[in-house]
């Protein structure tokens, strides 16, 4: 036993396995793209606008490499073989092919095709287990949303809600036979004609006609994103799949009609129906498992792939793909948290405490984000959009971190304009280390109220650097 040990220990320390080799190549690629983005920024210093984007896809290519490094740690919730940090690297990588020709080549539904890349990953090398690398793809896109702005918004949008949906698809087909290599086909699928479809109102918008109306913009995309999933119901012999599509795709063209009356702020109304609808569309005794949370996310994938074809900001179906996207990820946290006797249900305190710090917490980190719009600052309010659902997983356990991200959705429904990023930044950290900060729960109230205690000093620090550097910016700004 000593010997066959000793064996194993010698093969793991001498050789490198795939996921090994996996890892070293997306590291070397990562910090290709990193030395390249430093190369074009010096050449670009007499292009201010330029060069800004330059420095700020290089700080988040830095950032995502280094928490990469920091998983490889093998103990809990890291795993042998570097899943969440391959992920996390497979997307810079995808994130660095959007961003050199979609952000600075001006190519924007070209520049889309790239968000697929980094599903490769789980799919060939994490078809067992694809929850890791899911989370280091979903952790990647944030990190360059929180450091590019707005301008990542429609490509971590549609990410996201295909993190979502691959993961709620992976739990209701587990992976034997064939389906180890297909269980997220249907979200790809229907994401992939999402974008040709964005590419064929592009390509008409460009060669032909040159404009398009608001509804053929909501129209062309919605009949690409039908066919695709009629496509996948002929293969899998199941037509349910269409429903859903239908639906989202129907509520996205009333949206856009109403969205320049004065009823637009009703929209919220339309939402919520269709996500009562993505669980009233199939028969509870049906194994599909749109009543756990797969229909939402099937909606949010085709309503971020409309938002993404809008000539402007498409205010009304980006709230709704927000919505749903965010309770997409809310159901994949209850799938890997099981939340058990006592439920968490808001009767009890450590929920509704964590409800009511959800609905207000991020909605106030962004608007301390908007109120002075600066690097440095969207790197603290990413800071602690991630660390506050952990630091309530560390005082009350799992009920109070569903508690928060519940808080979290009924915001993206209610504080209007929301910028979600500041919610799925919370996600993103909830998903893979609340079973890391959880066992701290259980001690001594003494321990948990300095947790407390640390939390807020460490925050009130934020505040006093964040109140030096602006009196700094402003006293450079005098001279």
């Amino acid at each position: 036993m000593q010997a066959k040990t000793i064996g194993m220990l010698g093969a793991r320390t001498m050789g490198w396995s795939v996921n090994d080799y996996l890892f070293a190549t997306l590291l070397v690629l990562s910090v290709v793209s990193g030395g390249v983005c430093g190369w074009q920024l010096v050449r670009s210093k007499k292009q201010p606008e330029k060069a800004t984007s330059l420095s700020r896809f290089l700080t988040a290519t830095l950032l995502s490499t280094l928490i990469a490094l920091a998983t490889l740690l093998s103990t809990p919730p890291f795993q042998v073989g570097s899943a969440l940090g391959t992920g996390l690297l497979g997307s810079i990588v995808g994130s660095s092919l959007a961003f050199w020709v979609g952000v600075m080549g001006t190519r924007f539904w070209l520049g889309h095709l790239f968000v697929f890349l980094p599903f490769a990953i789980p799919l060939t090398f994490h078809s067992g287990n694809p929850f890791p690398s899911l989370f280091g793809i979903m952790v990647g896109n944030l990190l360059v949303w929180f450091c590019l702005g707005n301008v990542w918004c429609p490509y971590g949008l549609t990410v996201i809600s295909l993190v979502a949906a691959v993961g709620l698809a992976r739990h209701h087909e587990p992976a034997i036979g064939v389906s180890k290599h297909l269980w997220q086909a249907l979200p790809l699928l229907l994401s992939f004609a999402g974008w040709l479809g964005i590419g064929g109102l592009g390509a008409w918008r460009r060669y032909w006609q040159g404009d398009v109306s608001r509804s053929a913009s909501v129209i062309v995309p919605s009949i690409v994103l039908l066919v695709g999933s009629a496509l996948m119901g002929y293969w899998g012999n199941d037509w349910r799949f269409v429903t859903m599509t239908l639906l989202a795709c129907f509520a996205a063209f009333i949206a856009q009609e109403i969205q320049q009356t004065r009823l637009s702020d009703l929209t919220v109304l339309l939402w919520v129906g269709l996500l009562t609808i993505s669980f009233a569309v199939v028969p509870a005794t049906d194994d599909l498992r749109l009543l756990g949370g797969y229909g939402a996310a099937l909606a949010s994938i085709a309503l971020s792939w409309l938002t993404v074809g809008q000539d402007g900001e498409g205010k009304t179906l980006k709230q709704g793909a927000n919505a749903l996207t965010t309770f997409a990820l809310f159901r994949f946290f209850a799938e890997i948290y099981p939340l058990r006797t006592p439920r968490a249900d808001l009767y009890t305190h450590y929920t509704f405490a964590g409800f009511l710090l959800g609905a207000t917490v991020p909605v106030l980190l962004m608007r301390w984000m908007e109120r002075e719009h600066h690097f440095v600052r969207d790197l603290w309010v990413g800071f602690w959009s991630a660390v506050a659902p952990l630091v309530l997983g560390a005082v009350w356990g799992v009920k109070a971190v569903a508690g928060y991200l519940a808080g979290g959705i009924a915001a993206t429904l209610l504080a209007q304009p929301f910028n979600p990023l500041t919610l799925l930044a919370g996600f993103a950290t909830a998903l893979p280390l609340t079973a890391l900060v959880e066992p701290v729960s259980d001690l001594p109230r003494k321990i948990r109220a300095w947790i407390l205690v640390g939390a807020a000093i460490a925050f009130a620090l934020t505040l006093l650097i964040d109140a030096f550097m602006k009196r700094r910016r402003e006293s450079l700004g005098g001279e």
